[in-house]
C-alpha cells in the first residue's frame, strides 16, 4: 500500500503541477481489486435539509489509490464497487461518487466504461486582479442587509436552472434553506456582489476566501495557503449575453486579490450549457472532477 501511496503521488504530480499531494485514504468500507485499494464512504442527508437541494439522499463516495496501472486498478474497484451494490441492492436517491484529477483520462476512460458522468468540476485561477469589464447602465456594489430577498431569488432562479441540466433540486422550502444559507455565510466571512441597473438587481456572486485545514471538504484538494474563492454567480434571464457576469466576477476578483493570494477557485456543472465557457474565459481550468452514477444505472 505504501508502495502504491508513493506511485500515486508521483503520478499526480506528473499530472497536474497544481495538485496537492495525495491525501490518506478517508474512513470507509475498504475495498480492494487488482492492486487497487479504496474505502468507501456512506454519507446520508436527512430530508428539509441545505444539503438535499444539491445532492440525493444518500451518497456512496469512493477515493482510491490505484497504483502503477491506473486505469486498470479504477476499473477494478469500481466493478467490485458494482458486486456489492448488486448485493446490497439499489437504493432510491442515491448516488455513487470519485472525485479524481481532471486531467487523469486514462482514469476517465475507466469512469465512463462503468457509467459514470462528469457531475462538477472544481476550477482553480492563478492569483491576479480582476479586469475590469463595464456595462452601460449597470453598477455592481457590494451587497447590503436590504438586498437579501432579491439575492435569494436568484439563488433560487440558479437553483431552478441547474435542476434541468445538473443535481439542483427544486423542493418544498428551497427559499427558506437559500436564505438561512446566504445569512450564514454572510456571518462567517462570505461577501457578496450586486449587478444593478435602473434600481433593479439583474445579477449577483457570492466570494470569500478560505484556508485549508485538515478534515475540511478544501483539504486535499487545493495546495495550502489563502485562497480565493466565487460561489454561486446569477444573472436574470433578460440580462444575459451583455456581460453583467463578466462584470461581476472581475469586480469579485479585484476584491479578493492579495499579493499573498494562492489563487482562486470555483465549482460548475460541466454539462451546464453556459457554466464551463463562461469560467474558463474569467481565466478557470479544472483540476477535479467529481463523477456520478446511480446505483440503478450502475446494476445495468
Amino acid at each position: 500500500m505504501i508502495r502504491a501511496a508513493e506511485l500515486q503521488r508521483a503520478r499526480f504530480a506528473a499530472l497536474d503541477p497544481l495538485l496537492p499531494p495525495p491525501s490518506a485514504l478517508p474512513p470507509g468500507d475498504p475495498v480492494e481489486a487488482a492492486g487497487a485499494a479504496g474505502t468507501i464512504a456512506h454519507v446520508r442527508f436527512p430530508a428539509g435539509s441545505w444539503q438535499r437541494l444539491w445532492s440525493p439522499a444518500q451518497l456512496q463516495i469512493l477515493s482510491a489509490v490505484l497504483g502503477r496501472n491506473a486505469g486498470a486498478g479504477m476499473n477494478a474497484l469500481l466493478s467490485a464497487w458494482r458486486e456489492r451494490i448488486t448485493l446490497a441492492g439499489a437504493e432510491t436517491d442515491s448516488s455513487c461518487t470519485v472525485t479524481w484529477p481532471s486531467r487523469d483520462v486514462v482514469v476517465a476512460r475507466a469512469l465512463l466504461d462503468h457509467g459514470l458522468t462528469p457531475q462538477l468540476a472544481l476550477a482553480v485561477r492563478a492569483p491576479a486582479p480582476g479586469r475590469a469589464h463595464a456595462v452601460p447602465g449597470v453598477t455592481v456594489r457590494e451587497s447590503r442587509r436590504g438586498d437579501l430577498e432579491e439575492i435569494v431569488e436568484l439563488r433560487y432562479e440558479e437553483l431552478r436552472y441547474t435542476s434541468y441540466v445538473g443535481h439542483g433540486v427544486l423542493q418544498p422550502g428551497a427559499r427558506a434553506l437559500l436564505a438561512e444559507e446566504v445569512s450564514r455565510g454572510l456571518q462567517f466571512g462570505g461577501r457578496v456582489w450586486i449587478a444593478e441597473e435602473e434600481g433593479v438587481t439583474v445579477g449577483m456572486v457570492t466570494g470569500g476566501k478560505r484556508s485549508p485545514a485538515p478534515g475540511d471538504a478544501l483539504a486535499g484538494r487545493v495546495r495550502p495557503g489563502e485562497w480565493g474563492y466565487l460561489g454561486t454567480l446569477a444573472v436574470t434571464a433578460a440580462a444575459r449575453g451583455r456581460g453583467i457576469g463578466r462584470a461581476l466576477t472581475a469586480v469579485a476578483h479585484d476584491e479578493l486579490f492579495s499579493p499573498s493570494l494562492t489563487g482562486t477557485f470555483v465549482s460548475y456543472n460541466p454539462a451546464n450549457p453556459l457554466s464551463p465557457v463562461f469560467w474558463h474565459r474569467q481565466g478557470y481550468r479544472p483540476l477535479w472532477t467529481t463523477w456520478a452514477v446511480s446505483p440503478a444505472t450502475a446494476l445495468r
